[in-house]
This record gives C-alpha cells, structure tokens and sequence, in this order.
C-alpha cells in the first residue's frame, strides 16, 4: 500500500467513533468481527456486548423456532 504519510510513520489504528446501530448491522450482516476492533473505554465495551447478546438471542431463538433450517 502507497504511504500516504511518507514522512510520517504510518499509525497503527485509526480512531473512530461509530452509532452502536451501525455497528450493529455490520456485525449482523458480517462485514466486521469482534476481532477486528477493540473498545477504548468500558462503556463502549458494555454496547459492543450488548450488541453481541442481543444477535445471539437473536440468531438462538430464530433456530429454536425452525429447527429443521440447522
């Protein structure tokens, strides 16, 4: 990849702040990871886990109301 900073070292993260419903929907739709971020201070930790038990339920309860799509 092209340095965009050439007389700077290239940072190793980029800081961004996101709404909790799009990360939401990326993490639904599996076009980000849990592993490909981490929360910077513990209130953004306790959203993401939010987010993260709400699709399990999610996902838990749709193959307990189909069973026969597993």
């Amino acid at each position: 990849m092209k340095r965009l900073f050439p007389l700077f070292r290239e940072p190793e993260a980029v800081r961004l702040a996101i709404a909790p419903e799009i990360l939401a929907a990326l993490v639904e739709k599996g076009e980000i990871h849990a592993t490909d971020f981490q929360c910077l201070d513990l209130g953004s930790k306790q959203i993401v886990w939010r987010i993260f038990l709400s699709l399990a339920k999610t996902k838990l309860s749709r193959s307990f109301a189909n069973p026969e799509r597993q």
